[in-house]
């Protein structure tokens, strides 16, 4: 999935999370955790980095500061980067492994 389906996806999850456990921080951030866990797992490395940024604003705003005012909460935006970044490294392993040589076809003179 690309990189604006990925972020779209994720702040669909993200005001869906946000409007069931809104009067709970721990629960709406440990949604928010799972939203962009999830949404990392499909998008871009870009995708993730802006569903967990939408995640962490939607949590500033209606969670900790009701009615849509901007609370920074710092902590809040560390846990969901971290959540985005480490659901990324071990579900692309392309990332992390070579990728396998391709081995040169055998002509049909030497496989008779």
């Amino acid at each position: 999935m690309g990189t604006a389906h990925g972020s779209a996806l994720g702040f669909a999850g993200g005001v869906a999370v946000t409007a069931l456990a809104g009067s709970w921080p721990p629960a709406a951030l440990a949604g928010l955790v799972a939203v962009v866990a999830a949404v990392s797992w499909w998008t871009t490395p870009a995708g993730a980095a802006l569903t967990a940024a939408q995640c962490w604003g939607l949590y500033a705003s209606f969670v900790v500061g009701h009615g849509g005012h901007l609370v920074p909460d710092w902590p809040a935006l560390a846990v969901l980067t971290a959540a985005g970044a480490t659901s990324l490294l071990p579900l692309r392993p392309h990332w992390s492994r070579e990728s396998p040589t391709p081995r040169p076809r055998e002509s049909n003179a030497q496989a008779r």
